[in-house]
């Protein structure tokens, strides 16, 4: 399997969340920003590492 064969939203750069902070409620939020890019991090990898798994098994 190459690069190009995985779909593309597990593949494409996910940016950093951007906040602006004044308030201690920002930080707050921008902790939830950051705590949901990396929840959605380990369920990219885990499909990746799926796919790999199946393409490997069907060959």
């Amino acid at each position: 399997m190459t690069y190009q064969e995985l779909p593309a939203f597990l593949t494409n750069h996910i940016p950093a969340p951007t906040r602006l902070v004044i308030h201690n409620r920002d930080w707050l939020q921008l902790l939830a920003d950051y705590e949901a890019l990396r929840i959605r991090a380990n369920a990219d990898r885990r499909a990746t590492a799926l796919i790999f798994r199946n393409r490997q098994a069907q060959e």
